[in-house]
């Protein structure tokens, strides 16, 4: 926090009175541009506000009594929940420094306010929406109105890091078994973060995920509302020919619809980005549960591409991410309870092993050819006792729509999948774990565990640069752009 700045005594009646003068610029869709005057400007403050100032006394700077109340003045405002939590965590901040001013010195705006404000105007380039922060114009003079415009260009970087980093929606909300948790950036750590930046602009694009897959869903968004206002530019110019007709005129309409279903499926898929870790690493297994598709990756490029069957509707795969440790070659299938209740009781159990313990039956299914986990199962422990497996009905991979599991996902090609997740290093081939096929459990551990990230996108750009879409199998696309005002 750089040093606090005091300002001539006078400064300090003059803040709330010149705050009212500052300009307004809108953020995102909607909004004017810097320097241009935005409808309803703040009331001016109320007189107990102003008293309140003053008392503040000659042991507190002029400008931090400015910036509280400025807080004050935005507190009094009328406010949707999302603003008032993100004004409150902006006065803790404020409070905890003493209402030190960050982003303006004696001289004015600093240069991390700038770039943050020219970060700002770019939010809905990552689909973000900060219609309902304003941010004053950064080319005001009066020195006391700086306090209300902080204060305002605060909120907004707070929002915009927490929208960014994925706090808009919280993921077990949308289905409780989508154990993906964002690293929502907390009003404090943007805050000093961004003021403290070398390059504030691009520390605060920086809440958003880097990740390519993330990346090429960006530039598809931006490629085609470049596209869109072309189009809508074209439509207006023909709008001007009397000549044309009637059929001619509806045809931009249902064009128009179409590519708004479309920007909020990229938008909803942008967001369901925001709940990986931005960390995945350059060695890692990515599953595409929609896509019905697992990838392996080394250093960063494709090793691997197999196709899986993934969990039913009623039963679905799990989102959550882990690291995979080892195979099992052999392995037993030890049923899970929910599946003896639902499919096994009262039926014929002819090559099960079935055990009766207190009062409960516990299944098993030895190795073999029939076993329903075929020959290998590969193991990441985690919470859901999910894991990747062989399985005996390799006919089902012939179909599109490959939703038939439990909740486990069965890979396509089992040894092939087994010698990419061991390495190139591992001295693993095929023909040595077939080797090993028999009646008892064998485990081979990978030279090293591999992150493992079950995520859920229904867009996808592939890597010819081709969009590519898949049915919202669960229905999460759809509720991520009802939870984002973007229909379902």
């Amino acid at each position: 926090m750089r040093s606090p700045v005091d300002f001539p005594a006078r400064a300090e009646a003059q803040a709330l009175k010149a705050a009212v003068l500052a300009l307004g610029v809108f953020l995102a869709a909607g909004g004017t541009g810097r320097g241009q005057t935005a409808a309803d400007p703040p009331p001016p403050p109320s007189p107990e506000n102003a008293e309140n100032a003053e008392r503040a006394g000659p042991q507190k700077p002029a400008a931090h009594a400015a910036i509280r109340a400025a807080l004050t003045q935005a507190a009094d405002q009328p406010m949707s929940e999302e603003q008032r939590a993100v004004l409150r965590d902006v006065d803790a901040f404020y409070a905890g420094n003493g209402d030190a001013p960050i982003f303006f010195t004696e001289a004015g705006w600093t240069d991390q306010a700038r770039g943050a404000f020219d970060r700002l105007q770019k939010a809905p380039d990552d689909g973000l929406d900060l219609r309902a922060w304003r941010v004053y114009s950064l080319d005001m003079a009066p020195t006391p109105a700086l306090a209300a415009g902080e204060v305002a260009l605060a909120q907004a970087v707070a929002a915009y890091a927490f929208q960014a980093s994925g706090g808009r929606i919280e993921p077990a909300r949308v289905n409780k078994l989508i154990g993906l948790r964002p690293d929502v950036v907390s009003a404090e750590k943007a805050l000093t973060e961004v003021s403290k930046a070398a390059d504030a602009d691009a520390q605060l694009a920086a809440y958003n995920p880097q990740t390519p897959g993330y990346q090429a869903l960006r530039d598809r968004l931006g490629a085609m509302r470049d596209a869109t206002a072309s189009i809508r530019f074209a439509a207006q110019e023909a709008s001007r020919d009397a000549r044309r007709r009637a059929s001619d005129a509806r045809s931009p309409v249902a064009g128009a619809l179409a590519r708004g279903r479309q920007e909020a499926d990229l938008l909803a898929n942008m967001e369901m980005w925001r709940w990986m870790p931005r960390e995945l690493g350059s060695d890692r297994i990515m599953v595409n549960v929609p896509e019905y598709a697992a990838r392996l990756y080394r250093g960063g490029a494709l090793a691997a591409t197999n196709r899986i069957i993934v969990g039913k509707p009623n039963t679905p795969t799990p989102l959550f991410s882990d690291r995979m440790e080892y195979v099992v070659v052999n392995p037993s299938w030890y049923v899970p309870q929910s599946i003896v209740k639902k499919e096994m009781m009262g039926r014929s159990l002819e090559g099960y092993d079935v055990v009766w313990q207190n009062g409960m039956m516990h299944v098993r299914q030895p190795p073999g050819e029939r076993n329903a986990l075929g020959r290998l199962k590969f193991i990441f422990p985690n919470a859901y006792a999910v894991y990747m497996h062989d399985t005996p009905s390799r006919s089902l991979f012939a179909t599109t729509r490959r939703a038939y599991s439990h909740g486990c996902m069965r890979v396509d090609q089992p040894l092939a999948w087994a010698v990419a997740v061991l390495g190139p290093q591992s001295g693993w081939s095929e023909k040595r774990i077939e080797k090993m096929y028999g009646k008892s459990e064998r485990r081979v551990d990978l030279p090293a565990p591999l992150p493992i990230y079950i995520g859920y996108f229904t867009e996808r750009v592939d890597e010819n640069g081709q969009l590519q879409a898949f049915e919202d199998v669960y229905g999460y696309a759809a509720e991520v752009k009802k939870r984002l005002g973007l229909g379902g």
